[in-house]
Parts: C-alpha cells; sequence; structure tokens
C-alpha cells in the first residue's frame, strides 16, 4: 500500500449499464472488497461469484464481500438478477492491488500499547494478551477480557462505575483480567477469534480461550459480578437457561445457525425473544431491511414491557413512520416505567439512554419541538449520571450530554462542555476529535483546524483515518484545497490493511477516497504526492 497511484486514491465509478453500484479499479492487499447490486436488483447465490482464483468470502442477494491477499491484477466475476426475476447476467471487471515492501512492514508500529491510550482500569492487564493467557495457564485462573475502544461512552462508564464497584472487585479477584484495545494491532487475533463486533464486549474464557460467558455493554457492578458467578458454573441453573446464554452467544458471534439448533425442542417466551433478536441481528448483519423492520414489529409487539422497547420503536419509526407513529403512547409508557425501575440497571440501558432513545424517534416522527425538549431532559439526565462518577471531568456521561444538547438546540454550552473535555484531556483522540466535529458544524472552521490537527496526532487505527478526514475537509472549507489533497494523499500512502477480513477500516478508507474525489472536483489542479512509511490500522 506504500507509493499508490492515483487510481489508488480515487474510487472508480460505475461502468455504464452496470448492475453494480461501483466497481473499484484498485484495492489494497488484504483489502475487503464490497459490492452491492443497484435498486432492484441482487446477487445470484445459485451462480458462480469468483474473486480472482477463489470464491467469494461472502455472497447474500444485497452484498458481496472478497478478501483480497496477493497483489497484480484481481479478476472479479459476479452475477446479478432483477428482483422481478426476469433476467440474469454476469459481470467481470479486474481490480489493480498493491501491496507493502518488506521495508515498510517493518517500519510499522510494533504490536504494543498504541500512544494515545489510557492507563488501563487497576487490576487489569493491558494490551498484553500472551502476558494474561500464560498468567491464566500457570495459576489455573479464568480470563475476563474487555475488549474496549478509547472512544467508546459504555466503555469509559465501566471504568468509572462498574470496575471500582466492590461487588465487581470481589467476584474478579480470582480472574486474569485482561482490557484490549480495539483499534491496536494487539488485539486483533483475539478480536478475530472471538468474533467481536461492539463495544464494550466482556468475555469470560477459560486458559484455553473457551468461551464461557458474554456481555455486549454497559453492565452495574453488581451485574457483573454476577456475570462472573454464572460464567464460572452453570451448574445450579435449569438446562434451559444455559442453551438460552449460550444461543444468545451464538448471535453475538454471527453464527446465527447455531441459535436454532441450540434452542430446538425448548419453548417459551425467553426462547421466542432470543428467536427474534437473533433473526434481527442477521438481518442488520446482512442489510436486510425489510427482515430487520419485520423483526423489531414482532419484538414490540410481543414484548411491550421490555427495557429494549425504545431501541425497537426507534428502528420502526425511521423506516416506517406510519408504524412508528402507533407507538407513541406505548413509547412513552415505556420510558416512565423503566426510568423509575431498579431493574433497568441490569439491561444495559441508563435513563439517559432511553430518553436520547425517545428523542430520537420523534425526530424519526419529524416532530421536532417534541424531539429537542426530550433532548433536554436527556441532557439534564447525563449531567445527573455525570454527578455520580468519581473523576474531576467525567468521560462517559459528558460526551452523552454534549451529544444531547447539541441536539436540543443548545449548542453554546455543548461547544463549552466539549472545550472542557477537549482542556482536561488534551492529548487524547476522542475529545479533541468531537470537539473539532462540533466546531466544524457551528462554522468555526478555522478553531476547529487545531483541535482536528490534535485528534490526528494522538490517533491511531481506524480512529487515525477519521482524523485524516475530518482535517481534510477543514482544510477543504478554509479554501485550502491543495493542502487538503496533501493531507489525504499522505494518508492514503501510509496505510497498511490489517490481516483480518472483519474490519471498519475499509469503510473508513474508502470515505477517504470519495473525499479525495470531492478535493479533486474542487480543485483539478490538487497535486497527488507518494510518501514512504506506513501505518498498520484496526478493525
Amino acid at each position: 500500500m506504500i507509493g499508490l497511484l492515483a487510481a489508488l486514491a480515487l474510487p472508480a465509478c460505475a461502468a455504464q449499464n452496470s448492475l453494480l453500484r461501483s466497481r473499484p479499479a484498485a484495492a489494497l492487499v488484504n483489502e475487503t472488497i464490497e459490492l452491492k447490486p443497484v435498486d432492484g436488483h441482487h446477487f445470484n447465490l445459485e451462480a458462480p461469484q469468483k474473486c480472482g482464483s477463489n470464491r467469494a468470502d461472502e455472497v447474500l442477494p444485497r452484498r458481496f464481500r472478497c478478501q483480497i491477499k496477493a497483489s497484480g491484477k484481481v479478476a472479479v466475476l459476479v452475477s446479478i438478477c432483477d428482483d422481478a426475476k426476469t433476467f440474469c447476467r454476469q459481470e467481470r471487471f479486474e481490480v489493480e492491488v498493491r501491496g507493502v515492501s518488506a521495508q515498510a512492514a517493518a517500519s510499522s508500529p510494533a504490536q504494543s500499547p498504541p500512544r494515545g491510550g489510557k492507563r488501563a482500569p487497576e487490576g487489569f492487564i493491558d494490551n498484553e494478551p500472551s502476558k494474561a493467557l500464560a498468567l491464566a495457564r500457570r495459576e489455573g485462573r479464568l480470563l475476563f477480557i474487555d475488549f474496549y475502544g478509547i472512544w467508546c461512552p459504555p466503555c469509559n462508564e465501566l471504568e468509572e462505575h462498574a470496575y471500582p464497584d466492590p461487588s465487581f472487585q470481589a467476584a474478579a479477584a480470582d480472574f486474569v483480567k485482561i482490557g484490549l484495545d480495539a483499534d491496536a494491532e494487539i488485539s486483533f487475533d483475539w478480536k478475530a477469534r472471538f468474533k467481536v463486533g461492539g463495544y464494550p464486549t466482556l468475555i469470560v474464557a477459560d486458559a484455553d480461550l473457551r468461551e464461557l460467558g458474554r456481555v455486549v455493554g454497559y453492565r452495574t457492578g453488581p451485574s457483573l459480578a454476577q456475570f462472573l458467578r454464572e460464567a464460572k458454573s452453570f451448574q445450579g441453573e435449569p438446562a434451559e437457561q444455559e442453551r438460552l446464554r449460550a444461543a444468545r452467544r451464538h448471535a453475538q458471534r454471527g453464527e446465527f445457525d447455531e441459535v436454532d439448533k441450540t434452542l430446538s425442542g425448548i419453548a417459551g417466551p425467553d426462547v421466542g425473544r432470543e428467536r427474534l433478536l437473533a433473526r434481527r441481528e442477521r438481518a442488520r448483519r446482512e442489510e436486510d431491511q425489510a427482515a430487520d423492520l419485520a423483526a423489531a414489529k414482532e419484538l414490540a409487539a410481543v414484548f411491550p414491557n421490555d427495557p429494549q422497547f425504545s431501541d425497537w420503536a426507534l428502528a420502526i419509526a425511521e423506516a416506517d413512520q406510519t408504524a412508528g407513529a402507533a407507538l407513541r403512547q406505548p413509547l412513552r409508557r415505556s420510558v416512565e416505567y423503566w426510568s423509575s425501575s431498579a431493574a433497568l440497571a441490569e439491561s444495559g440501558y441508563g435513563v439517559a439512554d432511553l430518553i436520547s432513545n425517545e428523542a430520537s424517534f420523534f425526530e424519526a416522527l419529524g416532530s421536532t419541538d417534541e424531539a429537542r425538549a426530550l433532548w433536554s431532559k436527556a441532557a439534564d439526565a447525563y449531567a445527573t449520571q455525570a454527578a455520580q462518577s468519581p473523576l474531576k471531568v467525567p468521560r462517559a456521561a459528558n460526551l452523552g450530554r454534549a451529544e444531547a444538547l447539541s441536539s436540543a438546540g443548545r449548542k453554546a454550552e455543548a461547544l463549552a462542555l466539549y472545550a472542557e473535555l477537549a482542556a482536561a484531556y488534551p492529548d487524547e483522540f476522542t475529545f479533541n476529535y468531537e470537539y473539532a466535529s462540533a466546531l466544524k458544524d457551528d462554522s468555526q472552521a478555522a478553531d476547529a483546524f487545531a483541535y482536528a490537527v490534535k485528534a490526528e496526532r494522538s490517533a491511531y487505527g481506524d480512529n487515525w483515518l477519521r482524523a485524516v478526514r475530518l482535517k481534510a475537509e477543514l482544510e477543504l472549507k478554509l479554501d485550502r484545497a491543495k493542502d487538503a489533497a496533501k493531507t489525504v494523499d499522505d494518508a492514503l500512502a501510509q496505510v497498511v490493511m490489517p490481516k483480518s477480513s472483519d474490519v471498519r477500516t475499509g469503510r473508513y478508507l474508502l470515505a477517504l477516497r470519495r473525499l479525495r474525489e470531492t478535493i479533486t472536483a474542487s480543485c483539478p489542479g490538487a497535486s497527488r504526492a507518494r510518501r514512504p512509511g506506513a501505518r498498520r490500522l484496526s478493525p
């Protein structure tokens, strides 16, 4: 990926009369090419679909994915049909794949805690999986693994509230606790092994890395303590509960066929709920919007008293305003009930999260005034949550509060809070990036640029690509198109794709290439520099 040519920096437009939305002309070694058919068409699953000499990694009706692992020219073959099933046809095209030199690969950052990372919580080994595994094997202990992101509010909330809790400390005393930064290369192997897709993901595993339990999202200290006790032994639980937990883990890992196998032969509301949740998760991963909406509607109809009701109602309103409008009163009742329920903490939701969902729901229905009032209410709820943090300047709740203030139209208060966070944590990507983004949205590009530069300097992995893109967008706003072109070209010349195909990097890389195309359109004379060097990026 060193010395990229101009063609590599730009996404290829779809060929004339193509049934694909785009056909990339170039890619990087280990990059995953993702193709989608134009509206009204689908990939023919019964026909051959190839990527070079290999079969595609994934072919779904609306998505084709293929990871290219060698440089050179790679021929891609797809078969597409119209949804009316009146015709099908094949399309072939070539992709020029460029690799990275051995010298550049050797100069890339080592597999160690990256610059800009946070200090691990007390008692945790940070970004040293080999050390944690050796300790677990030597002492015959279980692993408690926290896959986190420095930019992730629930991850910060765990560190601020759950991990210091005495109940968690007691339950976790005989575990080997390790934190793995989702954006650090050192986490990639374990992320792939455990099929981690969201953050935080908390896993209990034995010394052979066999998974015993999983939680996705925030939980309180007492809730995590109970999770650890259950993961150590399910002997006291009914067999049905063991199978429900196993089915949930399969769904979270994307092993959807295993869900039905695991739940076969048992019935009941909890079983139906797990099946529907798995069906919806599958639809979301496969980008099947109709199936996603259908599952959300069924979940909302069958389980109106569930703490996740606000999430389902929001999804319905975003996809179907008429169906969403019918849920106004049920949603209000649900938020009111759960906001005063002590059981809410065990669901992974907070009061502010529920109100934020309700605000987004009314936004989706076009009820701007109601939405803004709810966003203000959510900001107050986040302020209450922040007051409970042991930190002088709370991280997790204040990020949510700043976003809520901005959505409520209270821009000055939001900017003041972002400024406070950036001042309190001057060397962290998250707060510099969020403040720069907020200033940019407030048409303060010059002030935003300084914080975008700080975000770029402290970032790594996919966050670095995000920071580069923001910096270049601001340069374009400041009428510095040539500087923006150089910023993007320098970044594109340093990218080394992760080996794992289960990454977000390709999405951020594509966004950067599209920005380069925009820059070229605004300033056709912008040069494309090529520079040596390499930077590894994360899933």
